[in-house]
């Protein structure tokens, strides 16, 4: 019986391992390219690739009355002509998907001299977390799991990964914002968490000279107050995400830089007030404090471009001219200078 048995789970196996071997050889590469082509595009050019830079649409971003479409990455690499910085992009991506990017460098023979991910604060927040393009960004890596390409196809089938619906979303958003007790350093806070900010702000906060509310300039200060109004923490899942990021560039021996992305301190302040500004701060330096050691290096830019260089001028977003492109490149590419100092030039 135990024989009959073994010889089942044997066949099974076997079975298993030649189907695997030929959906390898056939559908998978189409399969991969149809879900996550911009991580095959890696893979196919990791021979001549010196630098990985993994980021959401914060690195292309660009206005159309802009003199330059370059991105930040390419920005950067005008200063190495020497090496190539390739990048990474998928729009609204985060440290939770680049940590699946990383398990598909070939360590063995195209080990990258350094990888560059980009430190976005609001991926922090709520509203990110429970992003509704939350799905689709895990329906990308389900093909990238720890598995067998076709266990990990047949998961796919299932559609056994993130995949809660928006309602739920939302509702855990909403939770999170009233839940979540927010904290100051520099002193009380008048409100005691997210959702009661968010109300107060949408009550009246801004007025027009006839006395009617100024919807458009209330709504945009909700938006800052949901996106900036938070506590980074160690129980947050994104520090978890980080802390992989941290860990696996140590085993392998990859320098890495976390570039803090500029956030719109000027409106803050003068949409929300100063305690908002104070928050935002403080994440800063949890995120300075906790990262910026040993092998890894973090990029301050938080507070490095003024309000009108930001391409959204009515929403909270990462998005900036190119002259706000260009500082962030010239901060990236001076640290990198530590590592790469033969091969700088000043470009500009």
């Amino acid at each position: 019986m135990i024989k009959k048995v073994l010889i089942r789970i044997m066949f099974i196996l076997v079975l298993i391992t030649g189907v695997n071997y030929i959906y390898i050889y056939t559908f998978y590469p189409m399969n991969l390219r149809d879900l996550c082509e911009h991580v095959l595009i890696m893979k196919q050019k990791s021979d001549s690739t010196d630098v990985l830079y993994f980021s959401e649409s914060s690195n292309f971003n660009a206005r159309e009355d802009d003199s330059t479409y370059l991105s930040i990455s390419e920005l950067s690499n005008l200063f190495y002509p020497s090496i190539k910085i390739h990048a990474v992009n998928q729009p609204a991506s985060h440290a939770g998907i680049y940590r699946y990017w990383l398990n598909q460098i070939d360590l063995k023979n195209n080990k990258p001299k350094a990888i560059v991910v980009a430190l976005n604060m609001r991926s922090f927040d709520a509203a990110w977390i429970y992003s509704p393009a939350e799905s689709s960004l895990q329906e990308s890596i389900a093909l990238l799991q720890p598995y067998p390409p076709i266990i990990n196809r047949f998961l796919l089938s299932l559609q056994a990964f993130n995949d809660i619906t928006e309602t739920e979303r939302e509702f855990k958003m909403k939770g999170l914002w009233k839940k979540e007790k927010l904290t100051l350093k520099n002193g009380d806070l008048k409100y005691k968490n997210t959702w009661d900010w968010d109300k107060a702000m949408g009550e009246g906060s801004y007025l027009k000279e006839d006395g009617s509310w100024d919807f458009d300039k209330i709504r945009l200060a909700c938006h800052y107050v949901k996106a900036y109004a938070f506590n980074i923490k160690e129980t947050n899942p994104r520090i978890k995400d980080f802390d992989f990021i941290v860990k696996w560039s140590e085993k392998n021996g990859i320098p890495l830089y976390f570039n803090l992305l500029a956030e719109n301190i000027e409106y803050a302040d003068s949409l929300v007030g100063k305690d908002l500004v104070f928050l935002m701060k403080e994440n800063r330096d949890f995120l300075m404090n906790r990262y910026n050691t040993g092998n890894c290096k973090v990029i301050d830019n938080l507070e490095k471009i003024n309000g009108l260089e930001f391409s959204d001028q009515t929403w909270t977003t990462e998005h900036y001219g190119y002259k706000g492109r260009m500082i962030i490149a010239r901060n990236l590419a001076e640290t990198l200078r530590n590592q790469f100092k033969n091969e700088y030039i000043k470009a500009y």
